[in-house]
């Protein structure tokens, strides 16, 4: 079931409930774009995403809203691409994290709770799998993905064992490439060897992190005064660049931050849904 994180603090920050016209960055299953539509008669919402398929379910899910939202099959770091005036826009939000769906999808290939293909493409179109990145990546590739996205101090064993094994067989599943890091990096307390390998992979297939600073840059200028956003990250790579672009934009008084610090889902929420345990949003306004 997918739940949406920090759902009513969404709301809250983009003030819905005023009336506008918003723009859902991340769609996905389409949870946070239902709360928006819901909290005025007189919501208006752009959608894009970069999963045909999550934008399929969403658009069917929000029927109730029709003829009050437009999606795009796009990147939202594209957005200057599409029939959108942000400078009309008074509310942007960008969930940066993987939905409950494709986690949960055993054909995507994004989590090693099962197995699947090595994929994790969000976009099915995507010409990068995972399988390409772990079987045709050279060793200094491969080693850089892991230390710059997996926050990997030392990546090297795990970097000689993948290239070893593929040299004998090619990598072709999650449990293949869970089983080769489980060998040499068993589970800790804190952050899981093995999380932090799919996590790089996945960062990389999809390019999350490339050109997100420059478009949050750009955004902040681009947007009208007045207008607010509101920024979920589930990592430090995402929360650091969001951090940074803030806090720039704060001394040049482009902006107002209406998180000091970012926000975490509370108690009652993490009951619910222990994915929200990672989940942290930061909100400004355009002076």
């Amino acid at each position: 079931m997918h739940i949406p994180v920090l759902l009513n603090e969404v709301v809250e920050f983009l003030n819905a409930a005023k009336g506008g016209v918003f723009l859902d960055g991340t769609v996905g299953l389409g949870g946070h774009s239902a709360a928006i539509l819901n909290a005025s008669p007189h919501n208006y919402l752009y959608g894009t995403d970069k999963d045909r398929e999550s934008l399929d379910i969403a658009k069917e899910k929000l029927e109730a809203f029709s003829g009050r939202f437009t999606f795009f099959h796009a990147d939202f770091k594209n957005l200057e691409t599409l029939p959108i005036k942000i400078d009309k826009i008074d509310g942007f939000l960008f969930d940066l994290g993987v939905s409950s769906f494709q986690l949960e999808n055993p054909e995507r290939g994004f989590s090693y709770s099962r197995e699947a293909p090595l994929d994790m493409r969000m976009d099915k179109k995507g010409k990068i799998s995972a399988y390409n990145v772990i079987n045709d990546y050279s060793y200094d590739e491969l080693f850089d993905v892991f230390k710059k996205y997996g926050e990997i101090e030392n990546p090297t064993r795990i970097t000689e064992q993948i290239v070893f094994h593929r040299k004998q067989k090619k990598i072709e599943s999650t449990d293949e490439l869970k089983n080769i890091i489980r060998r040499i990096a068993p589970k800790r307390k804190t952050m899981d060897p093995l999380a932090r390998v799919f996590q790089a992979v996945r960062i990389e297939v999809n390019q999350e992190l490339t050109g997100l600073e420059a478009f949050l840059s750009k955004l902040v200028h681009s947007i009208k005064p007045g207008s607010r956003i509101v920024i979920i990250s589930f990592h430090s790579l995402e929360d650091r660049i969001v951090k940074s672009v803030f806090k720039t934009a704060k001394q040049d008084h482009l902006i107002k931050l209406l998180t000091k610090k970012p926000l975490a889902a509370k108690k009652d929420e993490l009951q619910m849904n222990i994915r929200a345990r990672s989940a942290k949003l930061r909100a400004c306004e355009k002076i």
